[in-house]
């Protein structure tokens, strides 16, 4: 249509008359009609639209909406929405209602819902249902029917004015006048002071900065300041001062640390999929992509996008990549039955719930089945947003029988410079290995009828031992040797701490299957022998390791390979000294004759495969002993085997296929023969152990991956889903944004980068509200509006509303900086003020609504446990990487599931890093963090709980960490402090713990504590060892003093005001 007095909609394919009055097809000819009729008069044109306009308002207003209101409204109006429906403007008859149709077709009254309800007799359809009304008589039926057919206008002045002050776009307003301008800091105070003004109330005094400084760490890294922090701060009398230290936490690393807690709670991060089995996942490189992010201050627009839809950014980074990970955080079933397109369904409605939560404030959960009872948002809004995360893939797979996996998109991260460059260097190492490895096998298939000869040979001869002459013989050592008339040879002379001998013999034998290497005693050996260990004459020694070599003695100059060895086996051996490890070529290993000292021992090895030479053969026997302290062997003999070492050496499989003709052996057979070669030639074992090292090398040096969210090439269809049901579908829809918020640019993409740019328009009137109204609660400890997560109309009212919009404003103008709002919110005086409170203010304001005074409240759990490692000092620096495992009480983790991870305690730093840091399994969280309030992070956690139990009292006295924690504390104390200073203790002590000195009452009370601990434990030394050797304290502690100040400082980790924000 080219006429301009219309405009086409693309998306409903309707038609609209100039002025926004839409116009059913079926209207289209009679108004065609009409306009005919008028052009033929000479009427102009935009007359009779505005002629035809006026009139069907006019009907509207003196027919129809005095029906609707009079006949529907009580039921379907802006306080009841049953079935999802109201009628309240023409927006509302465009929605589909909870049967998945609208109000008003395009097509006519006779396709339209209204009408087939009002004049149906079913009674589960009919409407006014039984016993709400009469039913509408044929003139009030005729006449919905005829305001439809023309079109449905519904003026826009007659339209219900009831947007929620939410879903208008803030705007600055001026600042107030106030009483006391002095108090102002910063426009905060302004707000602040104004309303109080009203309520004839008053701020509080500043608090002293001892109290301020440590609340102002707390708040904007999550640790106290060190007893030298407070002494630089108290000491700098600068008007700046407080501002410096306020700017230096900012800056500080520890701020991600800190910040990133709130966002993770949001992100539902966790190191585990949730559900029964709750098997790990790797996670953690999205954690620390929010610690980087937050301390970068990246702008909260940027790091919106990254988040929802990094992947789809043209040339995306590995970091915009790793952002993804937030909508990768919802729990995934892997259980027994799930259906895995039910589980991605489940998956995508997270998603939703989440984001309308997180940057909307907003309940939208409430619209998955039904359109939402209160906000304006509806069942289609719903599913609309639901098609932007719908092109994912599925995330469980069907492994084996009713067994699934979880799996789907990740991303492999990249090494450091370092690892990267070892990589590359054992794939090199092992691409040679195998190459090795191959020609090694070549080489044994070509002569393998002759080995098989031999082997046969000697398997069908008695075994006999022969002991050998020794021709030759060297000692790196310098050591020198004798020649004894039962052949064995008398080591003397030098005797250092190792040795290696190198032992020559030339023998006529063949067929040889094994050596045995014998230390026998003799008058001239330490204690008699058979070591040279002169340490209290032991005479033991660690043969570390042992190389043979054989060759031709009619060619003995040419340069030989070691004979393939196996089987090593000793008369005695110790279980950390075992006969085998001879043959690992690892000299920190080795066969010992420990605790069998001054005995004859001997250790026997087979080679792979027969030798000797008809000509005769010089072998060479090299000894390794490198285990120090003297340990070699004094008195040495050496013999040679032939024939068959025992038949069991042999597998009877084996020794059954070599007794078959070869044309009579299977392809199985033959093979099991090759293989059988293989484990017994020392260079195909020594190659095949290279090729296994270097293999679990490249494994152990293998990328790291995390999960990202990535985009499926074909777009999948999206359909309402009737009653929420997954199966049940209804009309389809196409991604765009809810109709009652800002419009979606049309140049915008319909997917989730469109969407997260949608988000962080300026013209979003949610978003700035929403993120600062989180970090409000969190300096202050309630938002401005109470409700974090609910905006909407059952939201809490905003206790400041022009303050609220006024640093939303500000934040947008500020480039979307974080750390300016919280910059704002710590020098504010409103953040400044003491926290005491006269009973006054208690009466008339008891939950500080009006910020007369700074809020009490308790440490969220992993502040609690960074502030107790922070003053026990046991606090490590170490940022980023996996999650670690602090002490926990033993078998938290048992379970019923399958594959169940193991909670291995982390040793050294590890055990002492920062809460967020640590390993988060939902199905059984960190237990402290849990008494504490921390969520299982199963779903999205806008505002922690704050409880108080004896359970948190008792797990700050007992729990293994806080016990460490407080023996730490007491170590600190002593040796930071001169002993024979009681009260300077105390007083350290408390300064570390709470960031003040104590009064004269509390530094009296713990002094007299202390005094009564060291008598105790001076009259019960025992009880102090015992409670003390948990720690492993240094040799230099007094066991007594170190438990009398534990007791002190159980006392102080264990107060009301340590784990209180005041």
């Amino acid at each position: 249509m080219n006429d301009s007095r219309f405009s086409f909609c693309r998306r409903c394919r309707d038609v609209f008359l100039l002025g926004g009055a839409r116009v059913a097809r079926p209207a289209l000819l009679v108004l065609g009609l009409v306009v005919a009729v008028g052009l033929a008069e000479s009427e102009p044109q935009q007359a009779v639209l505005a002629r035809l306009q006026a009139e069907r308002a006019k009907r509207f207003e003196t027919d129809v909406l005095p029906l609707l209101q009079n006949r529907c409204v009580t039921c379907h109006g802006e306080k009841s929405r049953e079935g999802g429906l109201r009628f309240g403007g023409a927006e509302d008859l465009l929605h589909l209602n909870d049967s998945g149709v609208a109000a008003v077709d395009s097509a006519g009254s006779a396709k339209s819902e209204l009408i087939l309800r009002v004049i149906s007799q079913d009674e589960d359809l009919q409407m006014p249902p039984q016993g709400e009304g009469p039913r509408l008589t044929k003139a009030e039926v005729a006449t919905l029917r005829r305001w439809i057919d023309e079109g449905a206008v519904w003026p826009e002045h007659l339209t219900a004015k009831t947007t929620h002050w939410s879903y208008v776009k803030p705007v600055k307003a001026a600042l107030p006048d106030v009483s006391n301008l002095h108090w102002v800091q910063n426009p905060i105070d302004r707000f602040v002071l104004a309303r109080l003004d009203r309520e004839g109330m008053t701020p509080s005094p500043k608090t002293d900065r001892a109290r301020l400084i440590r609340r102002v760490y707390l708040d904007l890294i999550g640790i106290p300041p060190s007893p030298a922090e407070v002494d630089a701060f108290l000491a700098d009398a600068s008007p700046l001062a407080y501002e410096k230290v306020v700017d230096r936490l900012l800056d500080s690393p520890r701020f991600g640390e800190r910040w990133a807690r709130q966002w993770l709670d949001l992100a539902r991060y966790a190191d585990s999929n949730g559900f029964q089995a709750d098997q790990f996942r790797s996670m953690w490189a999205f954690r620390d992509w929010v610690i980087r992010a937050l301390n970068d201050d990246m702008p909260f627009d940027q790091f919106t996008i990254e988040q929802i839809a990094g992947d789809l950014i043209p040339n995306a980074t590995v970091d915009q990549q790793v952002a993804t990970g937030f909508h990768r955080c919802p729990t995934c079933n892997v259980e027994a039955g799930v259906d895995p397109e039910e589980n991605r369904v489940n998956q995508v409605v997270d998603r939703i719930n989440t984001t309308g939560t997180v940057w909307l404030g907003t309940t939208l959960e409430c619209a998955q089945c039904h359109n939402h009872k209160y906000d304006p948002f509806t069942q289609q809004d719903y599913y609309q947003l639901f098609a932007f995360f719908n092109n994912t893939p599925l995330e469980v797979k069907l492994s084996s029988g009713v067994t699934y996996d979880f799996f789907g998109p990740t991303f492999d991260l990249p090494l450091d410079g370092l690892r990267k460059n070892r990589r590359e260097e054992v794939q090199k190492k092992l691409a040679v290995a195998r190459e090795q490895l191959t020609q090694r096998d070549g080489e044994l298939a070509k002569d393998l009828a002759e080995w098989v000869a031999k082997l046969l040979l000697s398997a069908m001869t008695e075994a006999q031992w022969h002991p050998l002459e020794i021709a030759e013989f060297a000692a790196a050592g310098g050591a020198t040797f004798t020649k004894l008339a039962d052949k064995s040879a008398l080591v003397g002379g030098a005797n250092p701490a190792t040795d290696t001998y190198t032992v020559t013999v030339r023998t006529d034998l063949t067929g040889i299957t094994g050596f045995k290497i014998e230390g026998l005693l003799d008058d001239s050996l330490p204690g008699k022998g058979p070591g040279r260990q002169t340490q209290d004459d032991r005479a033991n020694f660690v043969l570390t390791d042992l190389k043979i070599t054989a060759c031709d003695c009619e060619d003995d100059s040419k340069d030989t390979s070691p004979l393939g060895l196996h089987s090593a086996k000793a008369d005695v051996e110790d279980p950390g000294f075992k006969a085998e490890t001879v043959l690992d070529a690892d000299p920190k290993s080795g066969w010992s004759i420990h605790r069998w000292y001054h005995e004859p021992h001997h250790l026997t090895v087979l080679t792979s495969e027969p030798t000797g030479f008809a000509a005769g053969t010089r072998l060479v026997f090299k000894l390794d002993f490198q285990y120090g302290l003297q340990r070699s062997i004094g008195r040495l003999r050496l013999s040679a085997l032939t024939g068959s070492p025992n038949q069991q050496t042999l597998p009877a499989e084996i020794l059954a296929t070599l007794k078959k003709p070869e044309n009579k052996r299977s392809k199985k057979e033959k093979a099991a023969l090759v293989t059988f070669r293989k484990s017994r030639d020392g260079v195909s074992v020594s190659l095949t152990k290279e090729v296994a090292e270097l293999d679990a090398e490249l494994k152990a040096i293998t990328p790291e991956s995390t999960l990202v969210m990535i985009e499926m090439e074909k777009s999948r269809m999206t359909n309402i889903m009737r009653r929420g049901e997954f199966l049940n579908k209804g009309a389809a829809v196409e991604a765009t944004t809810p109709s009652r918020l800002h419009a979606m640019p049309d140049d915008l993409p319909r997917d989730r980068l469109g969407l997260a740019q949608w988000l962080v328009s300026p013209e979003n009137p949610l978003v700035g509200r929403v993120a600062v109204n989180r970090w409000w609660s969190e300096m202050f400890g309630r938002g401005i509006v109470a409700s974090l997560e609910d905006f909407g109309s059952q939201g809490e009212r905003p206790t400041h509303p022009q303050l609220l919009d006024w640093l939303a404003v500000e934040f947008v103008e500020s480039g979307w900086s974080m750390k300016h709002v919280l910059r704002l919110m710590a020098t504010s005086a409103t953040y400044q003020q003491s926290s005491q409170v006269t009973p006054e203010a208690l009466e008339r304001d008891s939950k500080n609504l009006l910020l007369a005074r700074a809020s009490r409240f308790r440490l969220p759990a992993e502040t609690i446990r960074d502030n107790a490692l922070t003053a026990s000092g046991l606090l490590a620096e170490k940022m980023a990487g996996p999650p670690v495992y602090p002490p926990q009480p033993s078998n938290i983790w048992r379970h019923v599931g399958r594959n169940a991870p193991k909670y291995v305690t982390s040793q050294g730093v590890d055990r002492y890093r920062r809460g967020i840091y640590t390993v988060w399994r939902r199905s059984a969280p960190y237990p402290s963090f849990v008494t504490f309030d921390a969520p299982d992070r199963g779903s999205c956690v806008v505002d922690r709980s704050r409880t108080n139990t004896p359970l948190q009292a008792l797990n700050l006295l007992n729990d293994e960490a806080y016990f460490e924690m407080s023996l730490a504390l007491a170590e600190r104390v002593i040796r930071e402090v001169p002993s024979n200073d009681i009260a300077g203790r105390v007083d350290f002590a408390f300064r570390a713990c709470l960031s003040r000195a104590p009064t004269d009452r509390e530094q009296e009370f713990l002094v007299q504590v202390a005094r009564e601990e060291a008598d105790h434990f001076r009259s019960n030394e025992k009880q102090a060892t015992e409670l003390t050797d948990k720690w492993k304290p240094a040799a230099d502690l007094d066991a007594k003093e170190l438990a009398t100040w534990f007791r002190i400082s159980e006392v102080l980790l264990n107060l009301d005001e340590m784990i209180t924000r005041g």
